[in-house]
């Protein structure tokens, strides 16, 4: 009976390990270290239209990929507005500097 129970708890630890090891993504590709995209919002929005542009992003952060572009625009209308950028530092723990 003794070796049944020990041989059941070994069972539940190996499964809550499995279980819990096992990581979440929060984006579809990957986007490399978060820290790298630190910046000021207004510091991408060159030309002051509120909304943050493809060409605008890679010109802030010249060795993107455009998974990350693609991940950041959330709502998917080919820019990032101020929102999207925010809970992207957000989910990151990214603060403005």
């Amino acid at each position: 009976m003794k070796r049944r129970t020990v041989i059941a708890c070994s069972f539940v630890i190996i499964a809550l390990a499995v279980g819990c090891s096992g990581h979440q993504r929060y984006h579809q590709h990957s986007l490399g270290d978060p820290a790298q995209y630190q910046a000021h919002f207004p510091d991408m929005d060159t030309n002051g239209d509120d909304m943050v542009s493809w060409d605008e992003f890679k010109a802030h952060f010249p060795e993107t990929d455009p998974h990350v572009f693609e991940a950041l625009d959330t709502d998917q209308n080919g820019s990032i507005d101020h929102d999207e950028w925010h809970a992207f530092k957000e989910a990151h723990g990214l603060r403005d500097h």
